[in-house]
């Protein structure tokens, strides 16, 4: 599930993981992802100028607070987790990226509106549009070349209808592949000014 992942997105999930068994949780929930990009540090380099002293404090306050769990034991995201990872994984898709880095997990933190994440990041001025144009600019175009692009999109549409394929049919999955097919299409035809 993990293959499309940075090095420094898998560290942000490790110490995600890490934080929920700190704090107690069953789960590992937003606000712990939130805490485990701060840790890397990576993507909050997009958030530079903005008042995030305290984010720490903040989000350790609002989340529950229970007896330490075992750093051996299996932790599993949340729902929101869950869905915050898919909206990563389209933002990726959006911004045709093969990669999926700690930028992409800040944006599909955002997109999950009602998680404790997006909330205590709104607070401090965060907003979606802001960090999708540093994103954007972060990396600039993948190359000079329209037809890598073009190449790279089109094998990733390719492997996201053979995923589909497998899929069972009407199931969660197959509704989020088509979602992230949709996307991979409609960011192609926009880098080529159809639409």
């Amino acid at each position: 599930m993990f293959e499309r992942y940075t090095e420094s997105a898998r560290r942000s999930l490790f110490f995600a993981r890490y934080e929920s068994s700190q704090l107690g949780g069953v789960s590992i929930e937003t606000e712990h992802l939130l805490l485990g990009l701060v840790r890397d540090g990576s993507a909050l380099t997009m958030l530079t100028g903005l008042p995030l002293e305290g984010l720490r404090l903040d989000l350790e306050r609002r989340a529950l607070v229970r007896e330490k769990v075992s750093t051996s034991v299996e932790i599993p995201f949340s729902s929101a987790t869950k869905r915050a990872l898919q909206f990563a994984a389209e933002e990726a898709d959006r911004l045709l990226r093969s990669y999926i880095g700690t930028e992409h997990l800040l944006l599909g933190l955002l997109r999950e509106e009602d998680s404790v994440a997006a909330r205590t990041l709104a607070a401090r001025g965060v907003r979606l549009g802001d960090v999708r144009r540093k994103a954007e600019e972060l990396h600039g175009p993948l190359e000079a070349s329209a037809e890598p692009v073009a190449r790279l999109a089109f094998d990733q549409i390719k492997s996201l209808v053979e995923e589909l394929a497998r899929a069972p049919r009407d199931s969660p999955e197959a509704a989020a592949l088509v979602t992230r097919i949709h996307a991979r299409i409609d960011a192609l035809l926009n880098g080529y000014g159809i639409r």
